[in-house]
């Protein structure tokens, strides 16, 4: 019995040795690391030396103590390395698992699931090392800001994962869906060199399609809409960081053209330079006061006398020429520059006043705030510098908001206003009817007057719906107590029938065209002598 036991404990150890064997071939191969060469050889040599001791025991007949120990160090040896070798194994593959998952989390947004920017960018250097074309589209959602502010963050995190799971359930086996950050969203297209842009226009209207209806989310219904910019490889573009400055660049022509997608192209590329040469000599300009204030008349259609004038900031250049206000505005409000144009525009505009009153014109001059004024915590303290030791100017300016620009931070610009309405100056909504403004807000916020945007007053007299939109406007800003200010008049006809339906005042080219301070003073002199 003492024999066959210490048969079998020999027997159990060359076992353990023998399964020990695939574990560590396994680790090598996976490791590539010479110990474990060295181990692998090893309990080969040690196999080998265990079955020759088996012989050794099953040619002899008697077994003593000795015997019996041996054996028993044998199988303890065995089941060591079998142990060592099987949690070794173990671990590496947990550790290979984890650094997959880490490489894995690298390589993909933590919200969404979806492939992040990094991911991108090694998957389209691949595309170009292996020279395989392909297109790439960056989409950005529209109003994402208005449904974050509104309804919390927490909403806008499940809108981001349905409309990335919706766009990659229907995109084509061919493309990949990246998310690069916020609300932003990129698909990098396998495309063939000669159809390269009518696929990358198909794979547009195919995001705008499927995004084109109401998400769910806990009984709230979301409406999504996107703006897309496009380019391909390798008629546009041989590197990945040009052509996402490319996609980059059609981007943002599509969110300044208000269009559904735009395909990149070298007229971009101009035009933001020319933006560019524009913000840096913006600075200069405003250093130098390169600037010029005209002002363009606001008619009282009870009389015909010149009620007010809108203050309109013109850039003269050396050659003669101008830039254009709504290009560089635009610029200004990106680099932040637009309050410093803002606080010129005020210091001038309190000059012209004072300048107005001495020549016993009696009127209101309206002055622009941008919507990057209305979100600057300098802008209270800023009035109140300028126009505070001047109580006469509180009766001649009047403050003008757009629409759009009141919707962008609800909270600050009901704040804001009401601490401007405080001191006494006078609020006008411009650009009325073409923004998303409810009249709760009209209500609560200290409006003075609206003014009806040009593009309904123009053609009222031919267009029965533009005609109702003015009347209710009219209607509403009467209820209000608020005056009323139609933009854009061309013709005497449109002027009168304006008047008819009890709008107050009036401005457009019929009446003049923006006029420099000298022009101005000379203009409404005239009508004033004409209307005594």
């Amino acid at each position: 019995m003492l024999y066959l036991f210490t048969v079998l404990m020999i027997t159990c150890g060359c076992v353990f040795l023998l399964i020990s064997v695939r574990p560590v071939n396994h680790i090598y191969k996976t490791d590539s690391n010479l110990g474990w060469l060295v181990l692998s050889s090893l309990v080969v040599f040690f196999v080998f030396g265990y079955f020759g001791v088996f012989y050794y025991f099953v040619q002899k007949m008697t077994i003593n103590t000795a015997d019996v120990i041996v054996s028993a160090i044998m199988m303890a040896g065995g089941f060591f390395v079998f142990l060592v070798t099987r949690l070794s194994l173990k671990s590496m593959v947990k550790l290979n698992q984890l650094a997959a998952q880490e490489r894995s989390n690298l390589l993909h947004d933590p919200l969404t699931g979806l492939a992040n920017r990094a991911y991108l960018m090694q998957t389209m250097q691949a595309h170009i090392a292996n020279e395989e074309p392909f297109g790439l589209l960056i989409l950005d959602l529209n109003h994402f800001k208005q449904i974050n502010d509104g309804l919390g963050h927490y909403f806008g995190d499940v809108l981001l994962c349905q409309v990335g799971r919706k766009i990659s359930q229907d995109l084509p086996n061919t493309c990949t869906l990246y998310r690069l950050g916020s609300d932003e969203f990129a698909i990098v297209s396998a495309t063939t060199t000669s159809e390269s842009t009518s696929q990358i226009d198909n794979i547009a209207q195919l995001i705008h399609s499927t995004i084109d209806k109401n998400f769910e989310i806990e009984n709230h219904e979301l409406s999504v809409s996107a703006c897309i910019g496009g380019t391909d490889f390798p008629k546009l573009g041989r590197s990945a960081d040009i052509l996402l400055g490319q996609a980059n660049l059609a981007l943002y022509e599509s969110k300044k053209s208000t269009s559904p997608f735009t395909h990149y192209s070298p007229a971009l590329e101009t035009s933001a330079a020319d933006n560019l040469d524009i913000a840096t000599r913006l600075k200069q300009a405003i250093a130098l006061e390169e600037f010029e204030l005209w002002y363009q008349p606001i008619i009282d259609l009870s009389d015909g006398s010149v009620k007010g004038a809108e203050a309109l900031i013109r850039w003269p250049q050396s050659d003669g020429s101008y830039i254009a206000p709504d290009k560089f505005i635009k610029i200004a409000e990106q680099s932040l520059l637009i309050t410093q144009i803002t606080q010129w525009v005020m210091n001038i505009v309190k000059e012209d006043i004072h300048l107005f009153n001495q020549t016993n014109l009696s009127l209101c001059v309206h002055l622009n705030l941008s919507v990057k004024d209305l979100q600057s915590s300098y802008l209270v303290d800023n009035i109140n510098a300028v126009f505070s030791q001047c109580d006469w100017t509180k009766h001649g300016l009047m403050l003008e908001v757009t629409e759009s620009a009141m919707m962008t931070d609800v909270a600050r610009v009901k704040t804001t206003m009401a601490e401007i309405a405080n001191t006494g100056l006078a609020f006008s909504i411009d650009d009325f009817g073409t923004g998303y403004s409810s009249l709760a807000l009209l209500r609560d916020l200290p409006v003075n007057q609206i003014k009806i945007d040009r593009s309904f007053v123009s053609n009222i007299l031919k267009s029965e719906d533009d005609l109702a939109i003015v009347k209710s406007t009219i209607y509403l800003a009467k209820q209000l107590s608020c005056s009323t200010v139609a933009e854009g008049v061309e013709d005497a006809q449109t002027g009168q029938l304006l008047k008819s339906l009890g709008c107050d005042h009036a401005q457009g080219y019929y009446y003049s065209k923006p006029l420099k301070r000298e022009s101005f003073l000379e203009f409404a002199d005239s009508h004033r002598a004409a209307t005594q």
